[in-house]
């Protein structure tokens, strides 16, 4: 994956992964980096938020976060990461991550099936750098639509990765790590987030493919 642009804030709590996130250069998610970026600043976490090509499809966009989970791996080879969707708000310290052990932890929408992968934490070992191989592989191979006929969301493939990988360590994180504004609260009315998303799809997604008018 192409990076045209890097912003990096070091903050001194070692202990803490180091969040990273992307958008999509001269599109409305620039905007959404910039709220992340002041969040992230304001709770104390080091951040690496990077530009990307707009490959002018939503889809291709998204799925373009295994490459670039990747990427940021390799480069912070010793470090866990905490991957955020680039329309999240910090709104408090997510202080499980800070001894967490696990290769990946991440929130399934309320506590069922669906996997969310807006925000995911990598424990950069050697099972989640294999679940991370695998999942580009299914980007690869189902480019548009699953097998089941759904539409090929990077993190239903993500879903199918961590299913394939043997002897993977997998943490279920509280439904307030990943609150999604509009939808979290109707299904656990007393979750107060810490990481809340404010679905960015919802308002950019027909922008991005070209099309007026909110998402559905």
């Amino acid at each position: 994956m192409d990076i045209i642009s890097e912003a990096r804030f070091d903050c001194a709590h070692p202990e803490r992964p180091l969040v990273v996130a992307y958008y999509t250069e001269g599109t409305p998610y620039e905007g959404e980096a910039e709220v992340l970026k002041e969040s992230l600043e304001s709770v104390g976490y080091s951040y690496l938020v990077c530009g990307v090509p707009n490959l002018k499809s939503w889809q291709k966009n998204t799925q373009c976060k295994a490459v670039f989970l990747q990427q940021m791996l390799e480069r912070n080879i010793s470090k866990p990461i905490l991957y955020l969707d680039v329309d999240a708000i910090m709104v408090h310290p997510p202080v499980l991550l800070d001894d967490i052990k696990a290769d990946i932890a991440a929130v399934h929408f309320a506590r069922k099936s669906e996997l969310l992968s807006g925000t995911l934490y990598l424990g950069n070992t050697r099972q989640c750098k294999r679940v991370v191989k695998k999942w580009i592989a299914l980007n690869e191979q189902y480019p548009e639509t699953l097998p089941n006929g759904k539409a090929a969301w990077d993190q239903r493939t993500l879903a199918l990765a961590i299913k394939r990988v043997k002897g993977l360590n997998f943490v279920e994180l509280p439904q307030s790590y990943t609150f999604i504004v509009g939808l979290t609260q109707r299904h656990d009315p007393d979750c107060r987030p810490i990481i809340m998303h404010t679905r960015g799809a919802k308002k950019h997604k027909r922008h991005i493919n070209g099309k007026k008018g909110y998402e559905k």
